[in-house]
């Protein structure tokens, strides 16, 4: 990021949630390396980003200014603030995660409500159960939904979410289990090949 704009990015954290400059700095510093360690995730360059492309990218998101207002406010030790600010991030992700799939058509998987305890069944799950972990996925999705791939750039959060297939679905409920039953380590391997798939 050029020096002007991360002066103009520290002086509107400083404006607006009336941290110290040396605060805002940090704060700056420690999000611009974490979405640069990210970057370099092996599934960013299989969905077709470079790195610089990722970043440019994501610093325009939601989440990276919610990230860096949390840190910021962290920074200058006001950690209730920061947890606050970030509870209030995550509560409109999910409500416009919500928002696109109720927009999903019921002839899409997921909108498909019988069709997804369907899938849940053949993988041993109530549809309780099923019920509980979708949200979770739909919020996953909507939260990779900016660095979606170049064919896709065109297309809703609503589009991309109504071409979640099967196999899919499948997968997704499965690590959803995994995690949910503690199984950590069969999680992270079910999570490793799901990207491994990823295009």
């Amino acid at each position: 990021m050029h020096t002007i704009e991360s002066q103009i990015l520290c002086a509107s954290l400083v404006a607006r949630l009336g941290v110290s400059l040396d605060a805002a700095e940090s704060a700056l510093l420690a999000t611009l390396e974490s979405f640069h360690a990210q970057s370099h995730d092996p599934a960013v360059a299989r969905a077709g980003f470079a790195p610089d492309e990722y970043l440019l990218i994501a610093v325009r998101t939601p989440r990276f200014k919610a990230t860096l207002t949390a840190c910021a406010l962290v920074a200058d030790g006001r950690e209730a603030d920061s947890r606050l600010s970030w509870e209030s991030f995550v509560q409109r992700e999910i409500a416009a995660a919500e928002c696109a799939h109720h927009a999903v058509p019921p002839t899409a998987l997921l909108g498909d409500l019988d069709a997804v305890h369907r899938v849940g069944r053949r993988l041993g799950l109530s549809d309780e159960q099923t019920d509980q972990f979708v949200p979770g996925i739909v919020l996953t999705l909507a939260q990779g939904y900016p660095y979606r791939a170049p064919e896709q750039r065109h297309m809703s959060l609503a589009d991309v979410l109504a071409q979640v297939t099967t196999e899919d679905l499948t997968e997704f409920l499965w690590h959803a289990a995994l995690a949910a039953s503690g199984h950590a380590r069969e999680a992270a391997a079910a999570a490793r090949r799901m990207q491994r798939g990823a295009r």
